[in-house]
């Protein structure tokens, strides 16, 4: 936007009244000039802040006729060498008023605090706006661009999350083995016994259907009738 300013357009940034110029006499030190040491203003009216392009101009007009008083002209926003501020209060400045090969200093303030925020706040907003980003953007198109191009038998390698790598497969136990102990094998249709001879004696087991087969036969018997 900064560098798309048409420099024939001027558009108002600020317009204050009850503005005051002051005559300023020699800076009392090299620290700088302090409001404490003026006078009486010896001018009183409307100020008015206009940008064009990246140019800033503070006119001071007569609040009757609007006509130019005086005006200090700021190129490329730089209002730092030609509006100073005094060391004694935040509501006044020494503006460097030029007029071709020749300059003067003036006493410039407000009796309003607001007034004198606002139009430092315009002043500040002007060069961060229209004229930093300008230069910020500048110096990045300068800076040397940097080339990811792959290079002749350069390749990537890309790590897939959960690809990859060797998987783990659990351990199923096999029959017989539990934590580490063996276990013997369940026992047959028919299970030997140790007896106390030493001889192994099979007996035959039965399935548990079959363990009420003789009771059948039992209840048979009991309900036929007794002879006689």
């Amino acid at each position: 936007m900064a560098d798309e300013l048409d420099p024939d357009v001027e558009y108002v940034l600020l317009n204050k009244r009850d503005a005051k110029v002051y005559q300023v006499p020699p800076a009392a030190s090299a620290s700088g000039h302090k409001a404490a040491d003026w006078k009486e203003a010896i001018w009183r009216g409307n100020v008015r802040i206009v940008g064009r392009g990246k140019e800033l101009t503070i006119r001071l007009l007569d609040s009757g006729s609007g006509s130019l008083f005086a005006q200090c002209v700021i190129p490329e926003g730089a209002y730092e060498r030609y509006v100073e501020r005094v060391l004694d209060s935040s509501r006044y400045w020494v503006l460097k008023i030029v007029n071709g090969q020749r300059h003067a200093f003036i006493g410039f303030g407000f009796s309003d605090r607001n007034d004198a925020f606002d139009f430092n706040a315009c002043l500040a907003d002007f060069k961060a706006t229209f004229i930093d980003k300008v230069h910020e953007a500048k110096a990045a198109e300068a800076l040397p661009k940097k080339d990811l191009s792959l290079k002749e038998g350069q390749t990537i390698t890309v790590n897939l999350p959960g690809k990859g790598g060797r998987r783990r497969v659990p351990q199923v136990p096999q029959a017989g083995y539990a934590g580490g102990v063996s276990l013997a094998p369940p026992p047959s249709t028919g299970t030997a016994l140790q007896t106390s001879s030493g001889k192994a004696t099979e007996i035959a087991t039965t399935a548990p259907e079959d363990d009420f087969a003789d009771f059948a036969d039992f209840q048979s018997a009991a309900a036929a009738p007794s002879a006689s």
